[in-house]
């Protein structure tokens, strides 16, 4: 039995799904995790989903990981990376796994695991009044798996200063490397952002997953892998 059911809307080929907590600055517990990983591949296994949404509502995009209660006493490692990393690692690699594009929209400030989960989508949107922090070093916590979600997406040395800092970073500056893809003002940014993936899942389905694949697996590649890669795609496509 799920720990909690996230809020969804569908239309138009968009599912957008809420993390539903804004009383508790959207924090997450790892049960929720869980839920929310599999309420994504869900959404990904629908034929009519296009583009999946995360958003949230109140001051605050998601706060983080909510670990209250948590304990790993009588744990034995092997327990504690299944249990409760598992749970973190989940969500990222449900997103990756998506064969269509993984949106955030990120109103409100976003910290710890929220910083993770908005920049390590495939399209980060935030407005520009708001920020990040991956403030894990300040709780005595290495933050390893955040660093996982976005290491591919932020420069080595934008992404140590962020980690060793813990400090905040503005939209702007997380636009400048690699964490946000575009930044709206306050004002504008529902509108803006439903422009965007109105216009988004407007594509072929097909398109959409092609360009996704080719996202994820061609960056390790040599220059001639890539190219290869990109031709034996579009021929399939285009076939």
């Amino acid at each position: 039995m799920a720990d909690f059911e996230f809020p969804i809307r569908a239309s138009g080929g968009i599912m957008r799904i809420d993390l539903g907590r804004p009383e508790e600055g959207n924090t997450l517990t790892r049960g929720m995790m869980r839920d929310i990983s599999e309420t994504i591949r869900n959404a990904a296994a629908d034929p009519e989903t296009r583009v999946i949404v995360i958003e949230s509502r109140g001051l605050y995009f998601c706060k983080g990981r909510d670990g209250r209660g948590e304990s790993t006493d009588g744990l034995a490692p092997y327990q504690v990376r299944e249990k409760m990393m598992g749970a973190v690692l989940g969500v990222y690699s449900a997103i990756n796994a998506s064969p269509v594009p993984v949106v955030s929209l990120m109103h409100g400030p976003a910290i710890g695991f929220g910083a993770a989960l908005a920049g390590g989508c495939d399209i980060t949107l935030a407005a520009s009044n708001t920020s990040f922090a991956f403030s894990e070093i300040r709780h005595g916590i290495p933050p390893t798996l955040a660093m996982a979600a976005v290491m591919k997406k932020v420069p080595q040395k934008a992404l140590a200063w962020l980690i060793f800092s813990g400090g905040e970073v503005s939209a702007t500056e997380g636009l400048a490397w690699g964490l946000v893809s575009k930044t709206f003002e306050q004002a504008a940014f529902v509108q803006e952002t439903d422009n965007f993936l109105t216009e988004l899942a407007s594509r072929p389905r097909l398109v959409l997953e092609t360009i996704k694949k080719f996202l994820l697996t061609a960056q390790d590649m040599s220059a001639a892998q890539q190219s290869e890669y990109a031709g034996t795609l579009l021929a399939l496509v285009r076939s």
